[in-house]
């Protein structure tokens, strides 16, 4: 389960205030839209909603049923909630804290094999590539979007920072591969 940094009654408030949404369609925009910056988990998104609608944040209507055939709630934010995301929104928000896993690997690299380090970038490599492809897509869509009338200029920032974020780490990596080669052609 991911961290619970206290915010995914945010999430879920900013996301109902956008439209109805059951905790399957709140999952699927989170993973859709904000993966490139953040996650939820179910197990955290359904114990929030649930509180949302004690603390009248939110209200959930009769359930509806899926084309699978199971039911599903749909949820909707309330005035007091919208009040409390306004709220928030205001706030400055936390210092944010960046976790790199290959960037401790690479601290640590003289315990290792140069090849190891140069195949964990490769990896890391291709991973931005794709994801600053995919952000590249969200961008056009939001384009495509705006052409027809419809302003998600917010939404696009957030994509755009994710591009420029996605691409630093894959030129960083680039030029990591580039000196662990030639401090390997030296020895």
């Amino acid at each position: 389960m991911k961290e619970n940094t206290g915010k995914t009654k945010y999430v879920i408030l900013g996301l109902l205030s956008h439209c109805p949404q059951t905790g399957y369609s709140i999952k699927k925009s989170i993973e859709f839209e904000y993966s490139h910056f953040w996650q939820e988990s179910f197990g955290q998104i359904y114990p929030t909603l649930k509180a949302l609608v004690s603390e009248g944040l939110a209200v959930s209507s009769d359930i509806l049923e899926s084309s699978d055939g199971r039911g599903q709630i749909v949820y909707n934010i309330t005035e007091a909630g919208r009040a409390e995301l306004e709220k928030w929104l205001s706030e400055a928000p936390d210092v944010e804290k960046i976790r790199y896993e290959i960037l401790l690997k690479i601290s640590f690299g003289t315990n290792t094999q140069s090849q190891v380090l140069l195949g964990h970038l490769d990896d890391f490599i291709e991973r931005n590539e794709k994801t600053v492809s995919e952000l590249d897509g969200y961008i056009e869509i939001f384009h495509v979007l705006k052409a027809q009338g419809e302003d998600h200029t917010f939404n696009e920032l957030t994509a755009l920072c994710g591009k420029y974020v996605y691409s630093a780490m894959r030129d960083w990596a680039l030029d990591a591969k580039r000196i662990i080669t030639e401090r390997g052609e030296k020895q």
